[in-house]
């Protein structure tokens, strides 16, 4: 079972990997349309689909990332205010209740939204916008699954070599040493 559990953790933490991957694209093709507009004059006539396509994915994905690795938007005014007891029981019912209720809001909209989306294209192109529009339920998936483990293991994270700073590397403890 905690093999399973492995396995369908590495593939819940693809969206980084994912996101990273489209935002790269994102670059290549708009660069190359730049290029063909102002140098040969001859715009890419698909590349503002592709964009769009890749945009929606690395946005969507991107959250998913950030709600993992506890990075999203956070409101601490109240919390600095508050003892810390209470302060991390704000943060968790403010934190993980309102990232799991716009993921199930998300989820819930974004599988509505899917049935729609088939039947349209993209012009150029003639992808159905299902594949983009499809980015946003995973990614609430995979938002609701990231808080669910936060949830469950008390804010331990489930870290991998990417999540975690070296000691040796943090300022304080480098002056802490001289």
């Amino acid at each position: 079972m905690q093999t399973l559990f492995k396995a369908f953790d590495r593939l819940m933490r693809l969206d980084e990997d994912i996101a990273s991957l489209a935002l790269f694209g994102l670059f290549v093709v708009a660069i190359a349309n730049v290029f063909m507009r102002y140098l040969f004059s001859s715009p890419l006539a698909w590349s503002e689909e592709i964009l769009q396509l890749l945009m929606v994915w690395a946005t969507f994905l991107g959250a998913s990332a950030l709600v993992r690795r506890n990075e999203h938007v956070l409101i601490g005014l109240l919390n600095d205010k508050l003892p810390a007891p209470v302060a991390h029981w704000n943060t968790r019912i403010f934190n993980l209740g309102i990232v799991m209720l716009c993921a199930g809001a998300m989820l819930f909209w974004g599988l509505e939204l899917l049935p729609f989306s088939r039947f349209r294209s993209t012009p150029m192109l003639r992808i159905p916008y299902y594949w983009i529009h499809v980015a946003i339920p995973i990614s609430a998936a995979m938002m609701l699954y990231h808080s669910l483990v936060r949830l469950i293991t008390n804010d331990r994270l489930i870290t991998d070599d990417r999540d975690v700073a070296l000691p040796e590397a943090t300022p304080d403890v480098a002056t802490a040493k001289e």
